[in-house]
């Protein structure tokens, strides 16, 4: 584990926003169009992390393989509604804050598409903060595996031993440990069952994560 953090990336969906009304609204609405009932939002929230066909193909009731047909109508109406302000986890704000007024660089590694990722970005407000986003379709691979956290940290200019990668689910961890980079967990999202590493962080709340990295000395104070 480094002794200084001068860039983090995060994971979106779980992570920093919680998507899951917005996709449970999309993708119920699809099942209603073929006479099936609704979904509740954990079961969305569940799938999140699996990428579009499985999420579709779970919410459809059909593989994945099957589902392929499906996404593209699924992201259109996903593209469609706006991001809701308070889809943001409590104390995000405060954290990116913290981390962009000691000169942290901020970069997005997610499996969603990154058209989709600078949408919810721009209307949550958060686009600002962060200098490189990284979709599952920038590059030709996605998480787990480590080539679009390398492109994110490449993009950054940051040593990749002074990056730390913050998610949610155990395509996340094994990103970082793909790529040999430091994890945290945000134990809040997505996936909560994942067996932790032994050097890696595990947080509850946004704003007290980057208060604890300042006060052990993992980023300037």
């Amino acid at each position: 584990m480094t002794s200084t953090y001068c860039g983090i990336v995060f994971d979106l969906d779980g992570t920093l926003i919680d998507s899951a009304p917005v996709v449970a609204d999309v993708l119920n609405a699809m099942r209603q169009q073929q006479s099936k009932d609704a979904l509740g939002i954990d079961c969305y929230r569940s799938w999140s992390s699996e990428g579009g066909a499985v999420l579709v193909g779970n919410a459809l009731d059909i593989t994945p393989k099957d589902a392929e047909q499906y996404v593209p109508e699924f992201r259109r109406r996903y593209f469609a509604l706006p991001t809701p302000i308070d889809s943001i986890y409590p104390g995000v704000i405060e954290m990116l804050g913290a981390f962009k007024s000691r000169n942290i660089r901020l970069a997005i590694c997610s499996n969603k598409p990154e058209n989709l990722c600078r949408k919810v970005l721009n209307e949550v407000n958060l686009d600002s903060y962060f200098d490189v986003v990284v979709g599952g379709d920038t590059l030709i691979k996605r998480k787990p595996d480590p080539l679009p956290l390398m492109h994110a940290i490449n993009q950054i200019e940051i040593n990749s031993n002074q990056i730390l990668y913050v998610g949610d689910s155990l395509v996340d961890q094994n990103t970082a440990r793909s790529a040999e980079i430091d994890f945290a967990f945000f134990a809040g999202g997505y996936d909560p069952k994942i067996t932790l590493g032994p050097n890696d962080i595990s947080f509850s709340t946004h704003d007290l994560f980057v208060l604890d990295l300042i006060s052990q000395g993992k980023v300037n104070g």
